[in-house]
């Protein structure tokens, strides 16, 4: 009987035998069974019952006696479980009836036995299983009335509390729940104080109810973690909360409930009940829900988001008078000048910027139209001489005031927007229109000569003029007001004529420039002079002439004018010749110029512009003190913008030229990550190890090693990255992030030289560098130590999945069950950091595992040798063994498409629905209309 021996190993390993413990045949034995030599293995149901029937016969003593009849009914109650769940025909007596029978039986003889408490349970149990509930509630009844102190009186007192529910006797059902909810009973305690809500809101105790449904949102919101099984459960007590609160007066009641007071989680009681209020259309309920949350929690970092519900609850409902003053509010509210945002998180910043954007320029279109609207009509009334006229023109400049405050506010909360342009145009014709002049005139300025718009850039420069003008008529009044904004009215024409002098109205321009320099007795300084002295006499001195042009050129240099400055200080150059004393010094002048030139055109956003006129100093200058510094910020803004060959060709040429230069520190650090990201790897990553072996800053070695090494291994250099890795991790430890990133590529790249070994012991330093980093942790880390566990779990999965049953039975099956535990618990590590990448990876794995264990049990063949009887004993216990694990396969399959039927998906995800597929066709092969528990509670 050797193969019955290897059994009887395989029973003991997995924890559950078929010949032992008090739920089982085996169980059933007495001491009198053993002492008579009984066996139970090779027996059915009924020949078991038969050998205790005999056994009775044999025994005089009370006690005993009721104790075997108590063991026949339970072999009986074994018998309908294991019918009930085989495929053998149900007997016309029924599955349980010969329990039912025993137990009954029990009762009449032994009427006083203090063991009927379970002989009732176990009665009622019968009686239900075999669909007589009546008689179950009867024989629970009685349990509870006979024996208040049975063990299991709380399990009674909540299925009494089911059955009264069921039966629509909600005051018995609240008894009995409320029982169990002040008995030791942990196991029920959630679901009692559940049912106990429901039970008190079907009598219309809607306070008494919410209390119950508080206490069970706070027992599974404050646990350390939330269960797979509690989750369905927050779900329906928050739809609970809110059938509640519906009957009491809505969201004005949720500060009333005790066990919500105070509550860091009071936000998803508001949340979802403004969200079944828009489920049934009770827009004005849902905005008020949320509107009252609003007014409780002003500072509360959920507040805006609550806002912006409201808002939809508005527009959902069509109340556009109220989606306008919501949006005013929630901007008032939140708006970057406002107390709220002053102390939001960056986070809540971002979302409520996002929100502002599109409600600041809504709000600000809205009211332009509008103001135009009014001025509109009042000047209907005007040309009609009807009344009403002056109120509305008052109307209309608040109007006025209100979109240009919000073109403000948008202006100054988003100045890198793409549409800054359109905005501040928007804002400069509300101005106009509103005859706020200079205010427009300003605006106008900025989008045509400080944005430089395409679309917008001449039509402001214009309509600027015209503003100033506008002005100039409203000032008559007023001489020194009116002087001062001449004054800005030829300024805006001379620069209109120079940025647009192809406009064609550029020439009306200038006569108008003309005309007010005339009024205003303004005559040309040094410039004008100089210019006017070099054209009007062709035949002046040359000396005077390059002086004029020197003088020129240094006026324009002081007013920041360097391109007018280069090009006088050139011309000036061309007169004194290459062999004058003054040559070189006017020449470091003029390359001075075009650097303070490249800095402005840099500052406008002209970078490579820029580039390329700090480049020309070479041909103007080469040796002047300025050609490194030019050269080199040349080479970092071609850097900057993605020019790598030509940031290349810079370098290498300042690194050969100037090698004892003060930036010479810098020259190859920038050539190192030029080429880097030119995709010259090779030579980046030989620059970065002259960096590592030379360079002065220790921070640069260290970095210039980790980069060294990176680039390596992407050239496939694996062993040299390997070392350089490791001296890495040996001689720094800081930063974290490139700590935690060599331990991951070392590990890498043991893994693709198949060393194993070294491979987890990089492993184990992941998950322990990250468990150890305290508050340098971060999420990357995080994701390193969940990847390092689920490689760990799939190095022990091999060794699992090497070992086969069939080899070797005995041998095999505790290093296989070891293995199986080994890669189930760093599978467990993985997924206990929360990512759902690891966390669904890690439970498909363990689920993939426990279906291979069972199938490579149900395919063990039959040892030859054994009889039939022991061959079918063999196929039970494989079965019996089996059937736990692909249980637990399923159920962690399961767990994974309960992600998926949150709105998540990864591809574990989709092959754990496709392993239900499989293994549950009937379940999972089709589309189904699933229905919570909750939801049947109305």
């Amino acid at each position: 009987m050797k193969h019955i021996a290897n059994l009887g190993l395989l029973v003991m390993l997995s924890g559950c035998s078929l010949f032992g413990g008090s739920n089982t045949i085996g169980g059933l034995k007495s001491q009198e069974a053993e002492e008579s030599s009984l066996d139970f293995r090779n027996m059915d149901h009924e020949q078991v019952r038969e050998e205790y029937q005999e056994l009775l016969t044999l025994v005089d003593d009370e006690f005993l006696k009721e104790q075997i009849q108590r063991r026949i009914a339970g072999v009986s109650m074994a018998e309908g479980d294991y019918l009930q769940t085989s495929s053998v025909a149900r007997p016309e007596k029924g599955y349980y009836r010969e329990a039912i029978n025993s137990y009954i039986d029990i009762l009449e003889k032994y009427p006083n036995s203090p063991d009927n408490a379970e002989v009732l349970y176990q009665l009622s149990k019968a009686y239900e299983m075999e669909g007589e509930p009546k008689n179950a509630e009867a024989m629970l009844k009685r349990l509870v009335a006979l024996h208040p102190d049975y063990s299991g009186i709380a399990e009674a007192h909540f299925r009494l509390g089911d059955i009264n529910f069921n039966n629509g006797n909600y005051k018995q059902a609240e008894f009995h729940y409320r029982t169990v909810t002040q008995a030791n009973a942990p196991s029920l305690k959630l679901n009692s104080h559940y049912m106990l809500g429901w039970a008190l809101y079907k009598r219309g105790l809607f306070d008494e109810a919410l209390e119950s449904f508080a206490f069970v949102l706070a027992q599974v919101l404050e646990a350390p973690e939330t269960t797979t099984t509690e989750k369905p459960m927050l779900k329906d007590t928050l739809h609970s909360i809110s059938l509640a609160l519906v009957n009491v007066g809505g969201a004005a009641k949720i500060q009333d409930i005790s066990g919500l007071s105070n509550k860091a989680y009071q936000w998803q009681v508001y949340e979802d009940l403004g969200a079944y209020y828009l489920e049934k259309n009770r827009y004005a309920d849902s905005a008020a829900t949320y509107r009252n949350f609003i007014e409780r929690f002003p500072m509360d970092a959920r507040t805006p988001g609550m806002h912006s519900q409201q808002i939809a609850s508005f527009v959902k409902g069509a109340f556009a008078k109220d989606v306008l003053l919501a949006k005013q509010d929630y901007v008032a509210r939140y708006g970057m000048t406002s107390a709220y945002w002053e102390q939001a998180s960056e986070p809540v910043k971002a979302d409520i910027s996002a929100t502002l954007k599109p409600y600041l320029t809504e709000l600000a279109a809205h009211f332009h139209g509008q103001a135009q609207q009014q001025a509109k009509l009042a000047g209907e009334k005007e040309a009609a001489r009807v009344k009403g006229a002056d109120e509305l023109n008052a109307k209309s400049g608040e109007s006025y005031q209100q979109a240009t405050q919000y073109y403000a506010d948008y202006l100054a909360s988003f100045p890198q927007a793409a549409d800054v342009a359109r905005q501040r145009f928007l804002k400069a014709e509300a101005h106009f229109e509103a005859q706020q002049f200079a205010a427009a005139a300003a605006d106008y300025e900025i989008v045509s000569y400080q944005y430089k718009d395409k679309e917008f850039g001449n039509r402001a420069g214009y309509a600027a003029i015209l503003a100033y003008q506008k002005n100039i008529a409203l000032l008559e009044n007023k001489p020194a007001d009116k002087a001062r904004e001449q004054e800005n009215a030829v300024a805006s024409m001379l620069r209109f004529a120079a940025a647009y002098d192809t406009d064609e109205r550029s020439p009306a321009v200038l006569t108008n420039a003309a005309e007010h320099l005339f009024s205003l007795n303004r005559y040309q300084q040094a410039i004008e002079v100089a210019d006017g002295l070099i054209k009007g006499n062709q035949k002046l001195d040359q000396n005077l002439k390059q002086t004029a042009y020197g003088l020129m050129a240094h006026s324009y240099f002081q007013l920041k004018q360097y391109a007018e400055a280069e090009q006088n200080y050139d011309h000036q150059r061309a007169l004194l010749g290459k062999q004058h004393a003054d040559y070189v010094a006017v020449s470091e002048r003029m390359a001075t110029a075009v650097y303070k030139k490249a800095e402005v055109m840099t500052s406008a956003g002209q970078k490579l512009e820029a580039a390329a006129q700090l480049l020309r100093i070479k041909t103007i200058a080469p040796d002047s003190k300025v050609r490194v510094i030019a050269q080199y910020d040349a080479a970092i803004t071609l850097l900057t913008a993605e020019q790598w060959q030509g940031a290349i060709n810079e370098l290498v040429e300042l690194r050969a030229l100037y090698p004892q230069h003060e930036l010479a520190a810098q020259f190859p650090r920038k050539l190192a990550y030029g080429y880097e990201q030119a995709g010259q790897l090779k030579a980046a990553a030989e620059t970065y190890e002259g960096l590592y072996k030379a360079d002065k800053d220790a921070n640069v070695r260290r970095d210039a090693l980790f980069a060294a090494a990176m680039l390596r291994e992407k050239l496939g250099n694996k062993e040299t990255a390997l070392e350089y890795f490791k001296t890495w991790a040996r001689d720094y430890e800081d930063p974290f992030d490139n700590r935690m990133e060599a331990r991951y590529h070392i590990a890498t790249l043991y893994g693709e030289l198949k060393d194993e070994t070294r491979k987890l012991f990089w492993l184990r330093r992941i998950i322990e560098g990250d468990a150890k980093a305290g508050e340098q942790r971060t999420d990357r880390s995080r994701w390193l130590a969940a990847w390092a566990a689920t490689e760990y779990g799939d190095y022990f999965a091999g060794e699992f999945s090497k070992r086969r049953l069939s080899a070797n039975l005995e041998r095999n099956l505790p290093l296989k069950n070891q293995s199986l535990q080994d890669a189930a618990t760093r599978y467990q590590q993985a997924a206990e950091y929360g990512l759902l990448e690891f966390t669904t990876q890690a439970s498909f794995k363990i689920a993939r595992l426990y279906q291979q264990m069972a199938d490579e049990l149900n395919t063990l063949p039959v040892p030859k040798e054994l009889s039939e009887q022991d061959a079918a004993m063999f196929r039970d216990i494989i079965a019996q063994q089996s059937a736990p694990m692909l249980e637990l396969a399923v159920s962690v399959y399961q767990s994974n498409a309960e992600q998926g039927w949150k709105g998540h998906f990864n591809p574990w995800i989709d092959d754990s629905f496709k392993a239900l597929a499989r293994l549950q066709p009937a379940r999972f092969n089709k589309t189904e209309i699933q229905k919570r528990y909750g939801d049947e509670i109305r």
